[in-house]
């Protein structure tokens, strides 16, 4: 029933999702400033034009790059996932590196065309750069870029020291911010990632029940999945190959965080959703998946009453 209502995209979908994802993200932003005396307008603005392109982004991703068929699948987990867990929504680093990180998603999707390879592979490493000064884990994902070189050896030296400058041009830009302004840029987030399992005990118990139903459904898509788009051979089997890298980093990054293990899952809402949605749309038995998405939709709006509460109950 509700699969076979989203298996066509249409475009009242995608302005429901993104009414709906703004209207998280303002409920979240203004949940966090909460008891605080500072209101920074610029960061929230620049904060929140960051979300914005990133919804926009995810939608040409998937689309541009054929990583589903013609269905709404994909941006439906994205709201879901938002939705389950809004702290993702909490630091303005993160979505600013996140958003950073789908710009270089886009150049590395592309790859498969074959066509200005050079200037692609320069994006990707200059957008990865330029995330890692914002969140020190997003180095993590010049796996999957480095993947695209050893999956594709044609001029391999040539598109490795292509990677090379475009790191180092933002190493430089960096370089020169500092000197013109005598000043260390104090909004880059840079630590020491450790893996911290201890995370998972501080988070809510909401969280993990749906961290649980995710998880199910993730290792559920992950083998039915696997044999068919990475054993196979098929003309998108790279780009699927580089979909499942991400999805792993973005599973890893939580544990590297310093207590701040929901807002990063942030980096895993992307490959999660398209691996969700391929295997939503490729299930024979239509009535699993809407029992999944009927378990998760109704975590949603328990998540969303109990979140309504908690702020009535603080006036």
């Amino acid at each position: 029933m509700i699969t076979r209502n989203f298996r066509i995209s249409k475009p009242y979908h995608y302005i429901l999702f993104f009414i709906g994802l703004i209207c998280i993200f303002l409920f979240q932003r203004l949940k966090n400033q909460r008891g605080t005396q500072s209101f920074d307008f610029v960061i929230e603005s620049v904060t929140f034009l960051f979300f914005l392109a990133s919804m926009f982004l995810v939608v040409f991703i998937i689309t541009k790059n054929k990583l589903t068929q013609k269905n709404s699948f994909a941006a439906l987990y994205f709201f879901i996932l938002i939705s389950l867990i809004p702290q993702t929504l909490s630091d303005y680093k993160i979505i600013i590196a996140n958003g950073f990180i789908l710009l270089s998603y886009r150049r590395i999707f592309s790859l498969e065309t074959k066509l200005n390879m050079k200037k692609k592979y320069f994006d990707a490493a200059l957008w990865l750069s330029i995330a890692t000064l914002f969140h020190a884990c997003s180095v993590l994902y010049f796996i999957p870029l480095l993947a695209t070189i050893i999956l594709r050896p044609n001029d391999w030296f040539k598109h490795l020291l292509v990677l090379i400058f475009g790191a180092g041009s933002a190493g430089l830009s960096v370089y020169l911010f500092a000197t013109v302004f005598g000043m260390k840029p104090s909004f880059f987030m840079f630590y020491s990632p450790k893996f911290n399992f201890a995370a998972l005990s501080s988070i809510p118990q909401m969280m993990k029940v749906s961290l649980g139903v995710i998880s199910v459904m993730t290792i559920g898509s992950f083998l039915s999945l696997f044999p068919q788009l990475i054993l196979k051979k098929s003309k998108k089997r790279i780009n699927f190959i580089i979909l499942f890298l991400m999805l792993f980093m973005g599973l890893i990054t939580p544990f590297l965080a310093v207590n701040m293990f929901a807002e990063n899952t942030l980096f895993l809402i992307f490959p999660l959703a398209v691996i969700l949605a391929i295997s939503t749309h490729r299930q024979r038995l239509s009535w699993l998946s809407d029992l999944f998405l009927i378990v998760l939709l109704s975590l949603v709006l328990l998540n969303l009453g109990l979140n309504i509460e908690n702020q009535i109950s603080l006036y």
